[in-house]
């Protein structure tokens, strides 16, 4: 919906001229009719012409109406989503601004019970994120990003190192000028692989979501993941390459049951 947004914003003087092109050849239709129906002498003819006249007065209205839409979409929408979008404090940001994750500390410290024994296993801590984006677990040391340039190639999710153990929506900015299509690729971060290609998609994406990743389908390792931006020649324009790590999903913690108390044994 935002890329239809800004792509009406971007043609909208082409539209005007058209509209307006519209209206008075159906202004000239509509005199044209009207003549004609006050010179007809037979009922056919006053048929034909008032059928002229009501296509002509449909027509130009329904291009009146084409032209108030493109204006509010001109005027009012495409100015407010860039607004939120350069914002911090509105829009989905904001919301984006509070994701968490439980993220193993780099030197987990030991846990201790009541008795002041240790518990087994390393401590998890809530960690929130130091940016405002969706991204999750980040595994540190990941390679350097490759490419990227923010209004053509871009990732918001994932980013560099991220942990991917489910069903991930990415998001970010696809986009260039004669655009064609945009590939998601992959390929295993070891020597010699190439990228292979995961999904196409033929409709560009600015700042919103750009596809769905399903890990269930890789093994668990370390891959190089690459957004790709072509044009109508089939000519590659722009590439955004990320380090992903894929997982299975962590654990999730048993009750021990109502009123019980885990404690380390003695």
């Amino acid at each position: 919906m935002t890329s239809v947004v800004f792509f009406v914003e971007r043609i909208s003087f082409g539209l005007y001229i058209l509209c307006a092109a519209g209206i008075l050849l159906m202004a000239f239709r509509l005199q044209q009719a009207r003549r004609e129906l006050a010179v007809a002498q037979f009922k056919l003819e006053r048929e034909h012409a008032l059928v002229r006249q009501a296509t002509a007065i449909t027509f130009g209205g329904l291009l009146i109406e084409i032209m108030v839409g493109v204006w509010a979409i001109t005027s009012v929408m495409a100015p407010t989503i860039r607004d939120l979008r350069t914002s911090p404090q509105s829009g989905p940001v904001q919301g984006l601004a509070r994701f968490v994750t439980s993220t193993p500390a780099p030197n987990p410290p030991i846990a201790l019970d009541a008795g002041g024994g240790a518990l087994s296993g390393p401590a998890v801590f809530a960690t929130p994120m130091p940016t405002a984006t969706p991204v999750g677990t980040i595994i540190p040391g990941a390679p350097q990003i490759a490419g990227c340039p923010r209004d053509n190639a871009w990732l918001l999710v994932p980013g560099n190192g991220q942990l991917i153990f489910e069903t991930t929506t990415f998001w970010g900015t696809a986009n260039t000028s004669d655009f064609a299509f945009y590939r998601f690729e992959l390929k295993p971060a070891v020597a010699g692989a190439e990228f292979a290609p995961i999904g196409d998609y033929s409709v560009p994406v600015i700042d919103g979501p750009l596809g769905d990743f399903y890990p269930i389908n890789f093994a668990n390792g370390e891959y190089r993941f690459r957004l790709t931006v072509f044009d109508t020649t089939q000519t590659m324009r722009h590439l955004c390459e990320v380090t992903i790590h894929i997982s299975d999903p962590p654990p999730t913690p048993t009750p021990i049951g109502a009123g019980a108390v885990e404690t380390s044994p003695r």
